[in-house]
């Protein structure tokens, strides 16, 4: 585990040990380079924000040695630095985990990670597969479409002049996830539904005066949210 939290280790290694586990840990990313090269893990649990060479950086490194590139790598992390996030999103991970993560929850997703040590994916890729399914079951009527990972959230977001198509792209979403495609367990669609006409009167409203409403326009907007791992 590399982290600089060290309550989280204290907090971790008993029950990790009770599983089976033997818990190594590292406070930043030159430690965790150190302890990769001393002995290889069956799993790294890994912080974006670690000193000393950040998350990217333990990564980058990792896809330098054949011997490090197969380690599952599981994303455990509190941070919400969009920057911090890109940087990492590029590489390829197994699991991304949003902090508090309990120890049952952390064993379960480790012992996951260890029994599909092949499964791989980068959130960028994640998003743009998604973005591409969508795109094909709403025949391209979702507009502005965009797709983005928001604290461990999928978040939708786009506009049409059909509440059917924003049911076409629930859909999408749902089957990509049945699939297991995806590691996040949360959806998010911010789709705005109203006709084109309405855009379009809201578009000239919006220009010809600098001091109207400025809720107007989220007037028309609608949230759906649900957890995919519920029946609905």
């Amino acid at each position: 585990m590399a982290d600089p939290d060290e309550f989280l280790h204290s907090m971790y290694r008993a029950p990790l040990m009770r599983e089976g586990f033997e818990l190594v840990t590292a406070a930043s990313g030159l430690q965790c380079l150190a302890w990769l090269r001393e002995c290889v893990p069956d799993v790294l649990v890994l912080e974006p924000q670690l000193p000393w060479g950040g998350g990217d950086g333990v990564l980058a490194m990792m896809g330098e040695f054949p011997q490090f590139a197969t380690i599952p790598v599981m994303v455990l992390t509190s941070c919400r630095d969009p920057h911090v996030l890109d940087r990492v999103s590029r590489f390829p991970v197994s699991d991304y985990q949003l902090k508090p993560l309990s120890p049952d929850r952390l064993t379960g997703r480790l012992r996951a990670l260890l029994a599909h040590p092949q499964l791989r994916f980068t959130l960028a890729e994640q998003t743009g597969r998604l973005a591409c399914s969508i795109a094909r079951r709403t025949g391209g009527r979702l507009q502005d479409l965009r797709v983005e990972t928001v604290d461990g959230r999928v978040v939708v977001r786009g506009r049409s002049d059909s509440h059917h198509v924003k049911q076409l792209a629930l859909a999408a979403v749902r089957k990509a996830f049945e699939a297991s495609e995806f590691q996040s367990e949360r959806v998010e669609l911010d789709i705005e539904v109203a006709s084109s006409d309405g855009w379009q009167s809201r578009r000239s409203a919006s220009s010809s005066s600098e001091t109207g409403n400025e809720n107007g326009s989220n007037e028309l907007a609608l949230t759906n949210e649900c957890d995919l791992t519920k029946e609905n």
